[in-house]
């Protein structure tokens, strides 16, 4: 799955370079502020890894809008998703959606964060993914991501079944004082995102007429 994220993509590697330098200034900005995300730091709570997730996700949305058709987008923070049979499914930290209108939208991508393990936020991930695909209702691909700050993985589900990607990292001890290394081999998660955005909450016909 990242093979074809990275061969879309590269086509398109210099048009959001701005977007990872962005991303790469935004999470060096956290680290010096909050400090590495670890459970070994007593006070480091569940917020703080929302506010690393926030540093990578907005300038990526922010900068998919400008680029393209659909400055419809919205990032959404503690969403409650409702299943099909009107039940909660959970309130989800991060969720990307398409206003169609005033009262309808679509579901792109969640972004569900913990800070022990990738597995841990799985479970709820997925749950999410089913009732983001139920509730588009239209065959769309939806998205999903966990990550635990330093690790992130993405989910993509076809309203049939799942594929996910290998772990991705994207923090390493001297980042902050090299950008080019980052850029070059920790911001695959850009190129991901960046293509759950380009694809999410659209079917295939409505991805063909857009290229």
């Amino acid at each position: 799955m990242l093979g074809v994220v990275a061969s879309e993509e590269a086509v398109e590697a210099e048009k959001f370079k701005d977007i990872k330098q962005e991303v790469y200034r935004l999470i060096v900005r956290y680290l010096r502020i909050e400090g590495k995300p670890t459970e070994a730091d007593a006070d480091f709570k569940e917020s703080n890894i929302s506010h690393l997730v926030f540093s990578i996700l907005s300038p990526i949305v922010e900068g998919f809008m400008l680029r393209s058709e659909r400055p419809s987008l919205r990032l959404r923070t503690d969403k409650e998703i409702v299943s099909k049979d009107g039940e909660t499914g959970g309130t989800e930290e991060f969720v990307v959606v398409d206003r169609i209108t005033y009262k309808e939208e679509r579901f792109i991508l969640i972004v569900e964060s913990n800070q022990s393990s990738l597995g841990q936020a799985l479970k709820q991930c997925l749950l999410a993914l089913k009732d983001m695909g139920d509730n588009n209702g239209d065959g769309s691909k939806v998205y999903g991501f966990v990550t635990t700050g330093k690790s992130w993985q993405m989910i993509e589900y076809d309203g049939k079944s799942f594929r996910m990607t290998e772990e991705m990292i994207v923090l390493f001890p001297t980042m902050d004082r090299n950008s080019k290394r980052w850029i070059e081999h920790y911001s695959v998660v850009v190129d991901c995102i960046y293509f759950a955005l380009s694809h999410g909450g659209i079917v295939a016909n409505e991805v063909v007429a857009q290229r």
